[in-house]
């Protein structure tokens, strides 16, 4: 077995027929030139965890992600995806998680203030392919970037990429939590990578700091009550009790990686973007917003979407400076949008002392 570790740069050889072993050489060092952080391989079968996702759907967790429903049985075979798939090569890639908070103290999550993580990613691995082929021969292979019916969690942990802590999310000592995972499924006979053990030991930190209480035990989360589900999957006008805990987070939310031990050890990098204001967001129209934030995990919102989420937002806030822009949009063509800046207008009038309030 091979330790999943930290990609290391190798001298390529030219193209021949080689085993195993030497293409598993040759896809670490085409990752480490393409800025992986880490590789893992495992089998390209159904994945261990596979139990647990399938109550997780029965019990109904996955809120209104019926795709999650509909895709199970490609999920539970990773040959559905690529027939003869033998393997999956798991890479681990960082993104810039600095401060998310906007002068005002809106949030964003940290990996939606880059370009699409879903491209970027894509032509990376279409380059390790690549390499791997130039140098070690052909072989089938097919590319899976999160959107894609693959458990990829299951199968990070699989590879050894870390272990999937309480939150849900795959960490190791070393990265924490803060990186994205691609996948290369293939029909090569790799070397596979033995999993981590479980390292969370009896922290809780991530349960705890959760502000909607979304985790129903440890690993399991209700995404009905998930700030993440609400802002980015969630088409619906936001509930009051959720948008009552929002705390500035406009898309995603942080807040279980933020806590978690492993996180404070990994320095943090600038952002490719400046996070939006609720003013921004508020204010900006479709074009202008399209230019800024187009290209970025933000567009899965769009524009009325983030407005929506803004407003929602500014329920909670001190944002009577918003009073207009609010106003103008409860005032709006947009159904949703108009019914949750007319909520956040009411919540600002019931919080505004009795002097102060607009008639």
């Amino acid at each position: 077995m091979i330790a999943s570790g930290r990609v290391k740069t190798a001298t390529i050889e030219p193209p021949s027929r080689v085993s195993g072993g030497r293409f598993r050489a040759l896809f670490e060092t085409a990752a480490a030139d393409n800025g992986f952080l880490r590789i893992g391989v495992a089998r390209a079968d159904t994945p261990s965890h596979w139990p647990s996702f399938d109550a997780w759907i029965e019990a109904g967790f996955h809120a209104s992600m019926e795709y999650l429903e509909r895709s199970r049985a490609v999920r539970r075979r990773p040959s559905e995806l690529l027939p003869g798939a033998r393997t999956v090569v798991v890479l681990a890639h960082a993104y810039p998680f600095g401060d998310p908070a906007a002068g005002d103290g809106t949030r964003t999550a940290r990996y939606a203030l880059a370009e699409d993580y879903h491209r970027t990613l894509r032509r990376k691995a279409e380059r390790v392919v690549a390499a791997v082929r130039d140098a070690g021969g052909a072989f089938s292979s097919r590319i899976c970037v999160d959107s894609a019916p693959l458990n990829e969690r299951d199968f990070a942990a699989a590879a050894g990429i870390g272990w999937i802590g309480k939150n849900g999310m795959v960490l190791n000592r070393e990265d924490g939590s803060w990186f994205l995972l691609c996948e290369i499924l293939t029909d090569l006979d790799l070397p596979l990578d033995a999993p981590q053990a479980d390292q969370c030991g009896n922290c809780t930190r991530c349960l705890d700091a959760c502000p909607t209480d979304a985790f129903v035990r440890p690993g399991i989360l209700d995404a009905a009550r998930c700030l993440s589900y609400w802002t980015i999957e969630q088409r619906d006008v936001i509930p009051d009790a959720v948008a009552a805990r929002m705390d500035g987070w406009v898309f995603g939310c942080d807040v279980c990686q933020e806590v978690c031990p492993y996180n404070r050890a990994v320095d943090p990098s600038a952002f490719d973007r400046t996070p939006p204001t609720l003013g921004a967001l508020l204010e900006t129209g479709a074009a202008e917003w399209k230019r800024r934030f187009g290209d970025t995990p933000l567009a899965r919102a769009g524009a009325a979407g983030m407005r929506r989420n803004a407003a929602a937002a500014a329920a909670s806030a001190d944002a009577r400076d918003l009073l207009p822009a609010l106003e103008r949009l409860a005032r709006g063509p947009h159904p949703v949008v108009a019914e949750q800046a007319r909520r956040a207008v009411a919540e600002q009038a019931r919080r505004a002392p009795a002097g102060q309030r607009r008639p």
